[in-house]
């Protein structure tokens, strides 16, 4: 039972040395961070004043850091990164319409493979047998048309004729009246 006493009281010795190099870890960085932030301030304000000295300002500073960085100014380096921004922005575009196209085909292929479609009725043989039994109707039509007779023109055509006049005294099959009075026939009996 010694030792495992003695292993506790170990545990817990540890115990305290572990939180008490964290409490002392965390004070050391808050006062590393106190005296960089202050350091950094120091030193900022030093190179303004070196600067100044020298008669450059801080924007004339970062178009000489650039210059010397790349080769080209602070302008050109904006007028790039606006051209390679628009181009990135087509082609994310692109991109994005082409992934919406694929998603689309996916899900139909996925919605087609879960339940295959119906097949459609066919509506053209219906439309061909209107179409068929509408020109039978007008060829039927157009066949009983009665003719035309010929109208005659405003030239005064209507008095000369072609053709002799036929009067039924000429045609011996159909009988003359006359004045409305009727004959007797012989094959009538009374």
């Amino acid at each position: 039972m010694d030792e495992v006493k003695a292993m506790a009281r170990a545990g817990e010795s540890v115990g305290k040395a572990v939180g008490t190099g964290i409490k002392s870890a965390r004070r050391n960085a808050r006062r590393a961070s106190e005296v960089g932030v202050a350091f950094s301030k120091h030193a900022a304000a030093l190179a303004e004043q070196e600067l100044a000295n020298r008669g450059i300002s801080t924007d004339e500073l970062q178009e000489r850091i650039a210059q010397r960085a790349t080769g080209m100014s602070r302008k050109e380096l904006a007028k790039r990164s606006r051209k390679a921004r628009k181009q990135w922005e087509k082609k994310a575009a692109a991109s994005r319409k082409q992934w919406a196209k694929n998603t689309t085909a996916a899900r139909k292929e996925l919605a087609a493979r879960i339940s295959p479609p119906k097949p459609k009725r066919r509506k053209w043989p219906w439309v061909l047998l209107v179409l068929a039994g509408l020109a039978g109707a007008a060829a039927v039509a157009f066949s009983r048309r009665p003719e035309e007779l010929p109208v005659a023109s405003a030239d005064n055509d209507f008095t000369r004729r072609d053709t002799p006049a036929r009067h039924r005294a000429d045609r011996p099959e159909v009988p003359s009246q006359t004045d409305g009075q009727h004959q007797p026939t012989s094959e009538r009996s009374h």
